[in-house]
Order: structure tokens, then sequence, then C-alpha cells
């Protein structure tokens, strides 16, 4: 099953993001609902909150259960994690390939991560070399 779900990473990974976004609009779940707001359900504000774990696990399980089914939910967080790459937090809104803004920010800080590792290797003087 992983092997299978790796394959389809894969597969999303390397579509362009307009070749993404089409699928997304052509098959998309949202698309075409009776409810579009329910993929902006309100977030949980404050940090001091004693129910916010509550409200935050409610919220993600909003997520799954809008996007569970969608035939386009990773090409749909692929989508997402490209278009908020280089925003700041504060623009994460709604649920977007069944992750919450917060998820997502996670997922893209771990990007930028791994570029920023990657363009260090590139860029480092070769050790090898002495």
């Amino acid at each position: 099953m992983s092997n299978i779900f790796a394959a389809v990473l894969k597969s999303v990974y390397a579509q362009s993001t307009a070749v993404l976004a089409r699928q997304v609009i052509l098959h998309g779940a949202c698309v075409g609902s009776s409810n579009p707001d329910a993929w902006f359900p309100p977030e949980p504000t404050s940090r001091s909150d004693a129910g916010k774990d509550l409200a935050l696990v409610e919220y993600e399980a909003t997520a799954r259960q809008l996007c569970g089914s969608c035939p386009v939910r990773a090409e749909c967080l692929e989508l997402a994690l490209r278009e908020e790459y280089d925003l700041p937090r504060s623009w994460f809104h709604g649920i977007r390939g069944g992750a919450a803004p917060w998820e997502r920010q996670t997922m893209v800080s771990n990007r930028r991560r791994t570029a920023r590792r990657l363009a260090a290797r590139q860029t480092a003087p070769d050790e090898a070399v002495a």
C-alpha cells in the first residue's frame, strides 16, 4: 500500500502547477459544493483557550471528512503547498487537500528547510578533495 501511495505522490509532484490547478478545478470535491464555506471553518484563535486542542482536533477531522473521498486530494494538497510556499503564515486559511492551515504551514516549513539544506550542499566546497 505504501508503495502505491509513494508512486501516486511521485506522479503528482512531477506535474506542473497549471496541470494540478486544472485537475483540482475539474474534479475537486469542493467544486460546485452547495456549501463552499465548509472548507473555511472558523479557526481556533486563542492559544490560552482550554478548548483549543479540541478545536484543533475538530478542525482537522472536518478537513479529513470533507476531502477524504476527493479524487484529487493529493493534487490539491500539492497545489496548496506550491501556492503557499512564499506566503507568510498569516495567509494560510481554509482546508486544502485534506489539511488544516497549520498542517500545511508545517509541510511548507519542512520543504523550505530541505531546500536550504540541498542548496547548502551544492554550494559547500567539496571536502573529499584534499
